[in-house]
């Protein structure tokens, strides 16, 4: 991706409205689990299944798996596919686990922390180099999400916020590092092929999870399955499956940056679900992310502006040249 941020085959609108949907479907996700009365690893199990279950209908109806097993991509990197699903499932059981520790607030938006750890990781093994402007808003939205810690520790919801933040961060690690595999092994297979895989991975090593640590993973209440296929439908599969299919399409350090707005809708619902409201200095925080995610935005925008009159004084240049060429002919 050396001349645009955005791949030549999509448009910037397209990918700005597929982000604003995963981000409205993800920011629902940490509702629904604390709705949830399973325990976080159950929960992120059925999650997973589901979600692949999901995933390879939708690639049936649409022939995406006819010839697959012949696809190189498949063959040469099933096994860092395989690792993608690991990575996945402990970025699902930590968070899971903090957000029964500390508030939404603070669980979500530090898990959304995760554009720092992406930024470093698209630089070093994707060559995918971040600007001034944009190194400057992720540490921005960074120092928000310590301000909110702060804020959510200090206003003591949760039964061990301190541990719950932690659990969190872990969990934005291991995001990062699932957004960089995405970012390097989705773009040879069908996105519904490469997210089946993932999740199915990503439920096989849960479901081991569970059994080590003795949990009843069978679970068949009404109320409990309804809360799982919703965790697969909105925020797995129009969430993360949109993202991965984003992935394909622009910098790992964009998702990861743009999803910095779940916070804001996670908070939102929970104030009005659960009538959790957010202490003065996890707003500002909030404020401080905003401006962050605002400033990486802004020189998404403004690199793809210079890009595209760069190229096009390029093109202007090289008519010249060939109708110099011709007039000397």
């Amino acid at each position: 991706m050396q001349g645009s941020l955005v791949d030549e085959s999509t448009s910037v609108i397209r990918v700005l409205l597929l982000l604003t949907l995963s981000i409205t479907m993800v920011s629902s996700a940490s509702i629904l689990i604390l709705l949830s009365e399973s325990p976080p690893l159950v929960i992120v199990f059925w999650r997973t299944l589901y979600g692949a279950i999901f995933m390879a209908a939708i690639g049936a109806a649409r022939r995406d798996f006819s010839g697959v097993r012949r696809t190189p991509a498949l063959v040469r990197n099933w096994p860092w596919l395989i690792g993608i699903g690991v990575v996945l499932s402990f970025h699902f059981s930590t968070w899971f686990q903090s957000l029964t520790m500390t508030s939404v607030a603070a669980s979500v938006v530090l898990v959304d922390s995760s554009p720092i750890i992406t930024a470093i990781l698209s630089t070093l093994v994707l060559g995918e180099a971040l600007r001034r402007r944009s190194w400057i808003g992720v540490v921005v939205a960074v120092l928000g999400a310590i301000v909110l810690t702060i804020g959510s520790v200090y206003t003591g919801l949760g039964p061990d916020p301190l541990g719950g933040n932690i659990l969190a961060l872990l969990g934005a690690f291991f995001l990062a590092v699932y957004f960089i595999g995405g970012r390097k092994y989705a773009h040879d297979l069908p996105i519904t092929v490469y997210t089946s895989i993932v999740y199915l991975t990503a439920a096989s090593v849960t479901l081991a999870l569970c059994i080590v640590a003795g949990l009843e993973v069978l679970v068949f209440t009404p109320r409990e399955i309804v809360i799982f296929i919703a965790l697969a439908i909105f925020p797995t599969v129009l969430g993360h499956s949109v993202n991965n299919y984003l992935l394909t399409k622009v910098p790992a350090y964009v998702i990861s940056s743009a999803v910095l707005g779940e916070p804001i809708g996670a908070t939102l619902l929970a104030f009005l679900v659960f009538a959790e409201i957010p202490g003065w200095l996890e707003l500002a925080g909030f404020l401080v992310i905003l401006l962050g995610v605002g400033l990486v935005l802004a020189d998404i925008a403004a690199r793809e502006r210079s890009e595209t009159l760069s190229l096009d004084d390029t093109d202007g240049s090289e008519s010249d040249s060939l109708g110099g060429d011709a007039d000397s002919i």
